[in-house]
């Protein structure tokens, strides 16, 4: 039920920017402690009597939880409105991060990680959806500057405090932080959000749901243990296996369903389908590169936790100075092109973490982190636009899931190779093939992202599918 003080605001002229507002909170309260977890790998597993492979799964599992999630999350929020998905899981969500403070042993810790999650994942979608029904199609990349911001800059807050606080305090306050900023953004969110229109006599594509999460998990889980485990590990092949048939099954089911869950014919659209391909491979080099960075500095440069949180502190904070620049830029040449330019800068970054690692340079380890921030920053809210305006407004929500989950693919794939390569390892050398590995892949993403139409020839392409 709205408030007097909400219908104000629903009725304000400005009613975007306190949408914008309500999203970004939201979305800063709940990704905060993402980067601390990377650095704080080693003091979390020492204070819960466990190692510091085990306990990266409580970046890994989430992930892994996201990708499986994201599709059917998205799709609800088409179907019964973004507003009531976006409650419902920003408030699980919350008391998950309340009780992740609370967690006793590595295998408590990583399952309430992972449940939290999936709550917060609803969140994400939702949150992309509700902008998109606010701010016309010339404007949403600037909005998509914003997002990009918060979810950069916010994990800057998380490491200014963090890595402290974990040296001193230990890991457990900043859940609660997050758990009391959450509570706070609900409250927001509950007075500004207005529903969005809902598909009436559309019935959830269940067949769809269901081979989509399996070919997600299957693959996810079969990258994240290859390196670990090998190819020929039942645990490994097993899932490996599973996959094309899934993905066979999933298409068959689309084909099938009155109502698909993703229609076949988006993939078929150049800028839905190739901005997954580019987001797959950036994020395995970006989140990679990102997670073995400071193993780097701890384990070979001898670094504290509070100095490696400071460090990496600088691609977080040029992210968040790059994306809303990138996102008005945009809105005058194009958001193709600052795609382009986005992952070439990408390549950059690999090159600059080789060199740093070949000849222990911490100058070009903070280039690295700097252009890499720089780069995504750049290319990431146009990537959103671009896929966003690819499709009508009634699937906006897969359209973001979908992509979301080709990312969080890609970063289970990054994080888990490059870490496998390095998580034990005081050798120079070995960092240097791991940030090479990621340079080949943010290589195919800026080939891909060559293939993506222009605004006007998008525009065109709409115009003869949409109405």
């Amino acid at each position: 039920m709205t408030t007097r003080f909400g219908q104000r605001i629903q009725a304000s002229p400005h009613y975007p920017r306190w949408v914008l507002v309500a999203c970004l909170s939201g979305m800063a309260a709940s990704s905060f402690t993402i980067t601390i977890l990377a650095v704080s790998l080693k003091a979390i597993a020492d204070d819960l009597d466990s190692t510091p492979e085990i306990v990266a799964w409580v970046i890994t599992g989430p992930m892994l939880i996201q990708a499986l999630s994201l599709p059917v999350l998205g799709k609800l929020g088409d179907l019964y409105g973004h507003r009531r998905v976006y409650l419902i899981g920003f408030a699980l969500a919350s008391v998950f991060a309340l009780a992740t403070a609370a967690a006793w042993s590595a295998g408590s810790l990583i399952g309430i990680r992972v449940v939290g999650q999936l709550m917060g994942t609803a969140t994400w979608p939702a949150s992309t959806a509700l902008l998109f029904h606010v701010y016309p199609p010339n404007e949403r990349v600037r909005a998509m500057g914003w997002v990009s911001l918060v979810t950069a800059g916010a994990p800057v807050f998380g490491l200014a405090i963090g890595g402290l606080m974990v040296d001193t305090l230990g890991w457990r306050p900043l859940f609660l932080i997050q758990g009391g900023l959450s509570l706070a953004a609900l409250a927001l969110a509950t007075v500004v959000l207005r529903e969005t229109s809902r598909q009436q006599k559309v019935r959830f594509d269940i067949a769809g749901a269901v081979t989509i999460a399996i070919a997600a998990s299957a693959f996810t889980f079969a990258v994240n243990r290859l390196p670990t485990w090998g190819i020929t590990h039942p645990a490994v092949f097993g899932p490996a296996l599973v996959v094309p048939f899934a993905i066979a099954a999933f298409m068959r089911a689309e084909r099938r369903a009155k109502h698909p869950l993703i229609p076949l014919e988006f993939f078929r659209r150049r800028n839905f389908a190739l901005p997954m391909v580019a987001q797959a491979f950036a994020q395995f080099a970006y989140m990679g590169g990102f997670i073995i960075s400071p193993l780097l500095l701890l384990q070979v440069f001898g670094y504290s936790a509070t100095a490696t949180s400071f460090l990496t502190m600088l691609r977080p904070i040029s992210f968040s100075m790059a994306s809303p620049v990138g996102g008005a830029i945009a809105t005058r040449i194009g958001e193709r092109t600052m795609v382009i330019v986005g992952m070439a800068g990408l390549v950059v970054s690999m090159a600059s973490f080789s060199v740093g690692a070949a000849y222990e340079s911490i100058p070009f380890i903070g280039g690295g982190l700097v252009i890499a921030g720089l780069a995504f920053g750049i290319f990431q809210p146009s990537i959103s636009a671009i896929v966003g305006n690819s499709v009508d407004e009634h699937s906006f929500g897969i359209a973001s899931s979908a992509t979301s989950m080709t990312s969080s693919i890609g970063a289970v794939a990054g994080v888990s190779v490059l870490t496998a390569f390095t998580a034990d390892s005081n050798s120079a050398e070995v960092f240097y093939d791991g940030y090479a590995l990621g340079g080949v892949a943010a290589a195919i993403a800026f080939v891909a992202t060559f293939f993506v139409q222009g605004r006007r020839a998008a525009a065109r392409a709409r115009g003869d599918r949409i109405s």
